[in-house]
């Protein structure tokens, strides 16, 4: 038998989060970047064939898209490193972010540019990408006397997965007040701020293109993930079998580093998944699986092939019997916070030889 370790992914559920985050925006662009976190980006992209776009974060990513076939809209976060990339889009069709002062000086130096759709990035406080506040007017002055398209006004929040911090409401009215600014001179001019925790959380924050990212693959964005304002469903179910199972006896350890001992005689079930597969080794014992309807838990050390459950006062869990490690019924989120990490790394980090499994 094949080894048993697959992800499946739910691809009505993604279409169902996509609808959500519809419902919260006049367009939304589906942020399918870095294989779509780990769900495969061609079949994300397929799924939603209805979606207003795609954003994804590099060249690479978006001409691999437009060779298989992907005609939607699509836009390249991190706009191009150099002129050939530049090029590129322009024959292939697809909208670029311009934040730098490099990349401006490129999209200059030929008329050919001036077909594309660019996204004009401002940094309102992120402090990463971004053309800054008071920069911006003339710059965007510059793009007009050169003849560009700026199709959008854009930027990127910092803490919108936190409710308590004002800062989202902050950084929105400062990219508005710059719209406000321009639209004698760009009437056509839209704005595009909100991802997922905003689409969510902030309902006074309304642009016209959201960008919803870890939202569609049905994790909450929030730092508080039981208080998403809506009901997300998971896409990715994340699981193995049982392909061994023994007893040790009190004061016997599990797996490497004797992190865990036996404290009374115990049956272990082994798990065909590991760090080699993307699972955290960081995952501490007690992270809990779902097996035959029952929330188990780890124990010792994550190997790079195998982890270990306890299948004490469980008799009719044995080998052969599937595991859940996220899904259904273990919230990825949990597991996330027990690694000190988020959902989005654990999706990303899953590697190919977890195989993905697409059910409509």
């Amino acid at each position: 038998m094949a080894r048993p370790t697959q992800a499946v992914i739910n691809l009505q559920h993604l279409k169902d989060n996509y609808q959500l985050a519809k419902q919260h925006s006049q367009q939304a662009y589906a942020v399918i970047k870095a294989d779509a976190y780990g769900h495969g980006a061609l079949a994300t992209a397929q799924a939603l064939s209805e979606a207003d776009g795609f954003a994804v974060a590099c060249m690479d990513e978006a001409l691999q898209l437009r060779h298989q076939g992907i005609k939607k809209p699509i836009l390249v976060l991190e706009g191009a490193f150099d002129k050939d990339e530049w090029l590129s889009a322009v024959e292939h069709d697809i909208e670029m972010v311009l934040h730098h002062q490099s990349q401006f000086d490129i999209l200059i130096s030929d008329p050919c540019f001036a077909q594309l759709q660019l996204w004009f990035k401002i940094d309102t406080g992120m402090n990463r990408l971004g053309f800054r506040l008071d920069e911006a007017n003339t710059l965007l002055d510059m793009c007009r006397n050169a003849g560009l398209r700026i199709k959008v006004l854009m930027s990127h929040f910092a803490c919108s997965d936190d409710l308590e911090k004002a800062k989202t409401e902050t950084q929105f009215q400062a990219l508005d007040t710059i719209l406000q600014q321009q639209k004698l001179f760009w009437p056509e001019l839209i704005l595009s701020s909100n991802n997922s925790a905003a689409i969510i959380a902030w309902p006074k924050v309304r642009d016209h293109i959201s960008r919803p990212g870890i939202m569609l693959y049905g994790s909450s964005p929030l730092i508080d993930s039981s208080s998403s304002h809506c009901v997300l469903k998971p896409v990715m179910t994340l699981k193995s079998k049982i392909m061994a199972s023994h007893i040790v006896n009190a004061g016997e350890s599990i797996g490497y580093g004797d992190s865990w001992i036996a404290e009374h005689t115990t049956r272990i079930g082994i798990v065909a998944i590991g760090y080699g597969d993307g699972y955290p080794r960081s995952a501490p014992s007690g992270t809990p699986v779902w097996c035959n309807g029952k929330r188990l838990h780890t124990v010792g050390r994550v190997s790079m092939d195998m982890l270990c459950i306890d299948l004490n006062d469980n008799d009719d869990i044995d080998v052969g019997d599937d595991v859940e490690l996220w899904g259904e019924h273990i919230n990825a989120n949990e597991i996330a916070s027990l690694c000190n990490t988020i959902s989005y790394e654990l999706f990303c980090q899953l590697t190919q030889r977890v195989k993905r499994i697409y059910s409509a």
